[in-house]
């Protein structure tokens, strides 16, 4: 097929790829593998044909992700990195295309990181369940090519509202990837920087002529990704260890000050008394008590007991439970109720094994309890 031709494929696939409606996914997966033989030919020796096919090599991968064929996609959007490299040397738009490829293909790389929620499955490590080995690989693979892809924007004009935008994006995944990794500090780190990039982007957004959508839809998906860092970041400071965790960020100004009554909180929980509160987030001792007071943590609670054949049952009321506490620590909380379980007749014989967990704010994965302890008969 001549290079003419290619194109008014190229074209036609534009138009299904906008959403026109009544393309089904065989026939969109049809049109879209015909378009990339007809313009590999001609992509050799012309840079932009070159970057154009990296974005139909893009689409493809995104084709297969969506349809759960995640070897294809991670193989079609290789492709669309490595036909991208050369010409985003030598355009600056085809530098943006090369950077979101390297972003797609981080997304790809970390899926089996995170569980059908899109929720990271193993962020409490080292002390918690352990990525399978190729997983972890991949996920290592993944903060790799975002980095890459952050150096790719940073390299692009910072006076453009659109490169700024993107590199924002860009910090706003590295978060996701380390986080995932199970560095919950570094990922806060990352949702603050990118929460404050997005607050300076936004009126330079605003003024911008080419800005694309209409003004109230740029206002509604700011907010929006607004609301995703901020409720990323108070996950994250959740399982932010106290000592070199949101002490580092608070030394490092990346605890925003209306997040540090989360930061005491979480801290008490750990088992901080208020005087170490106060010196290592430095605060005034009068307000770090005021905090405690103040504010309550719903502390959600769960004792199972062993069968004979190994498996655990969740005990029912009073053992499974929650209920809103200020200023004591998870262990406090567990302690009560573990005396309180040994003397009553719930109480399984000594031979049997049970346990305790304390989660903060909602029952979770046993690695995300702020407190467990297992009874092991003699």
């Amino acid at each position: 097929m001549d290079r003419t031709a290619a194109l008014r494929l190229d074209a036609e696939w534009a138009k299904v790829r906008s959403g026109r409606a009544g393309v089904s996914p065989g026939e969109r997966e049809r049109m879209l593998t015909d378009l990339i033989a007809a313009l590999a030919p001609h992509a050799d020796d012309d840079l932009s044909l070159a970057a154009r096919l990296s974005l139909r090599y893009g689409d493809l991968a995104r084709h297969h992700f969506d349809t759960g064929r995640r070897e294809d996609a991670l193989s079609a959007v290789g492709e669309a990195v490595q036909r991208c490299e050369e010409p985003a040397r030598h355009d600056e738009e085809h530098a943006r295309w090369y950077a979101r490829a390297l972003i797609n293909q981080s997304v790809y790389l970390a899926d089996p990181l995170s569980d059908e929620l899109g929720m990271p499955r193993y962020a409490f490590h080292p002390n918690g369940e352990q990525p399978p080995p190729v997983d972890r690989e991949d996920g290592l693979a993944a903060l790799a090519a975002t980095r890459r892809a952050i150096e790719v924007w940073e390299s692009l004009d910072g006076s453009e509202p659109r490169n700024r935008e993107g590199l924002a994006q860009a910090h706003v995944f590295l978060g996701d990837r380390l986080e995932e990794l199970g560095e919950p500090v570094d990922a806060a780190a990352w949702a603050v920087r990118a929460e404050r990039e997005f607050h300076t982007l936004w009126p330079a957004a605003l003024d911008a002529p080419d800005a694309p959508g209409a003004p109230d839809a740029r206002e509604t998906a700011h907010a929006a990704a607004l609301e995703h860092l901020g409720d990323q970041l108070e996950r994250r400071l959740r399982r932010c260890p106290f000592d070199g965790g949101l002490t580092r960020l608070r030394e490092q100004d990346l605890l925003p000050e209306r997040l540090l009554p989360l930061a005491v909180v979480a801290a008490r929980i750990e088992g901080v008394q208020a005087e170490a509160i106060a010196e290592g987030l430095r605060l005034d001792g009068t307000e770090v008590r005021r905090i405690l007071r103040a504010r309550s943590w719903r502390a959600v609670w769960r004792f199972d007991v062993q069968e004979a054949d190994g498996t655990w049952t969740p005990m029912t009321y009073p053992w499974r439970g929650r209920d809103a506490v200020a200023d004591r620590s998870a262990e406090a909380v567990a302690a009560e109720l573990t005396d309180a379980f040994v003397h009553s007749p719930d109480r399984p014989p000594p031979s049997v094994h049970w346990r305790i967990a304390v989660w903060w704010e909602e029952e979770d994965h046993l690695d995300g309890a702020r407190f467990r302890l297992t009874y092991a008969p003699p």
